[in-house]
């Protein structure tokens, strides 16, 4: 009855332990599914990032795509760090069950441990890789917008030096006009200013002829003023015998 009972005792102890390592092995299986899932969703945000439509996006909407894109990321980076977490503990008790266990299960049992382990270091090196490449995608979208940003400042820089210089070209034209204008007023002013020339060296000449003439003219109009003097006394001395005439007639009568 007692060795009966011992090994009741042991075939009871065996259904527990048994119970538990198909437990502990059904919950990897649902973490290996739910960090599977996890990092294929993953994998695709990182193939996004690293997408052209992506990166056109990120020119126009960039600091929202990427702040969103970094908050999703994250997310699933925590949940698989947790899911990974819990594997790797669920391991640990398939491999306490493992050390503990009694029965001829414990090969078949070894070998089924290992093949978790193995999952979970492909996980787990898969995930640190994903994680790698997005981070890496950041890094170089970071670098791309600046360098984005600097051309943008340089066009712009550009730009206001081109207009800068279109403004000045403008003002230098418009100041050439003005000299053209202020040129042609100025040779129509010189052209007045020598035809008055040429007239008023006319006039010097006309006078200077005039006046080589003038020394007859006086003399011709002196002994023209002397004659009227003299005509003027002869009258004046005619007038005055007259008058005495008259006035010796009146007297006599």
């Amino acid at each position: 009855w007692s060795s009966q009972r011992k090994f009741g005792m042991m075939a009871s102890g065996n259904s527990a332990f048994l119970q538990q390592w198909e437990e502990l092995r059904k919950r990897a299986r649902q973490l290996e599914a739910d960090v599977d899932g996890k990092l294929i969703a993953y994998n695709r945000m990182s193939i996004s990032q690293d997408s052209p439509l992506a990166a056109a996006a990120a020119d126009t909407e960039r600091d929202a795509l990427l702040q969103n894109g970094d908050s999703v990321s994250a997310s699933l980076a925590a949940e698989l760090e947790s899911l990974l977490l819990q594997l790797s503990e669920t391991n640990d008790g398939m491999g306490r069950c493992v050390s503990d266990c009694q029965t001829g299960e414990g090969a078949r049992m070894s070998n089924v441990l290992q093949r978790h382990r193995e999952l979970l270091h492909e996980y787990e090196k898969e995930f640190r890789k994903i994680k790698a490449n997005i981070k890496e995608q950041r890094e170089r979208d970071d670098l791309l917008h600046s360098v984005r940003q600097d051309i943008g400042e340089f066009r712009t820089a550009a730009s206001s030096r081109t207009d800068s210089l279109v403004r000045e070209r403008g003002a230098t034209q418009h100041s050439l006009r003005t000299v053209d204008k202020i040129l042609s007023g100025a040779a129509t002013t010189y052209d007045a200013l020598r035809s008055q020339r040429q007239f008023y060296n006319n006039v010097a000449l006309k006078l200077s002829s005039f006046r080589s003439r003038l020394p007859t003219i006086d003399s011709l109009i002196g002994r023209i003023q002397r004659r009227k003097k003299m005509e003027s006394i002869i009258l004046a001395v005619v007038i005055a015998f007259c008058a005495i005439v008259v006035i010796y007639f009146s007297i006599l009568r």
